[in-house]
């Protein structure tokens, strides 16, 4: 059985990716996001987390770890 912990986990990702994709992006970032959004797993490794940041703030999306 999941946790609520766990199911909140992937909506704030979602939420995460969108806030990023709803501004003007390069080719290339927004086909990495849209692979981010189409994972299966509930979490992201280190790097992809690390990668997200970077995005959030390039593009001036809510960092929120």
């Amino acid at each position: 059985m999941q946790s609520l912990r766990d199911v909140q986990r992937p909506a704030a990702m979602r939420l995460r990716i969108t806030r990023v994709c709803s501004t003007g992006l390069e080719e290339s970032v927004q086909r990495f996001l849209e692979s981010l959004g189409k994972l299966n797993r509930a979490y992201l490794t280190a790097v992809e987390e690390k990668l997200l940041n970077v995005l959030e703030s390039e593009y001036g999306g809510e960092i929120t770890p």
